[in-house]
């Protein structure tokens, strides 16, 4: 059975192109997605085994909101594509942990490639879940992830926060839902110990 693969970008030439090339590797190129609204529905209704995500859709919401998304409801693996390599664009992508990254532009071996990379990883990465879930640590939200690995950097609220383009008190909020989930006393110091205790979990 082909593998479905969406596309989400707000390109519509690009988008038809990749879907195409897709199509000719042997997969199964759904309809490409222009928005994060248009990918959130697609995700909600159709059965998926790869998401190829644009990380610019030309408005507030990302490919990098996708993704959290996709981590947060769903067991399927996302490549990151984009024309932008610099520091802060990939930074913001690798805390959501991709499975691969595309660089446009790009051939059909490269697509290829990336998309076989990602399906590996995601093997490895179910494995590695097997063996947090057998520690019984709560599942934590995409962002929530962010923060933890922030922490156990060993980085301060206020540098949290710049460095995820939040508000100090939206990192404080996490850092509370994170104790709440890990049944933690509420404060800086015993998030800190547990970091320490369970830092290969949280890689």
């Amino acid at each position: 059975m082909k593998k479905r693969i969406l596309v989400v970008d707000d390109e519509v030439i690009i988008a038809d192109d990749l879907c195409n090339t897709l199509n000719n590797l042997g997969y199964e190129a759904l309809d490409p997605a222009l928005s994060y609204k248009g990918a959130i529905e697609v995700l909600g209704n159709e059965q998926i085994d790869l998401a190829i995500l644009d990380i610019n859709l030309g408005g507030k919401k990302t490919g990098i909101d996708v993704a959290e998304f996709i981590q947060e409801h769903l067991n399927i693996p996302f490549i990151f594509l984009s024309s932008h390599t610099d520091t802060k664009t990939l930074e913001l992508a690798k805390n959501t942990m991709p499975y691969a990254y595309l660089v446009k532009p790009y051939g059909a071996s490269d697509v290829m490639t990336a998309i076989e990379i990602a399906f590996n990883n995601q093997k490895r990465y179910s494995e590695n879940k097997a063996t947090t879930d057998s520690a019984h640590i709560p599942n934590l939200t995409a962002m929530e992830k962010v923060v933890i690995r922030k922490i156990s950097e060993n980085l301060s609220t206020k540098e949290i926060a710049e460095q995820l383009f939040i508000s100090e008190s939206t990192v404080k909020n996490h850092r509370h839902n994170i104790c709440v989930k890990l049944d933690l006393p509420a404060g800086t110091h015993s998030l800190l110990k547990w970091v320490m205790e369970n830092n290969q979990y949280i890689q």
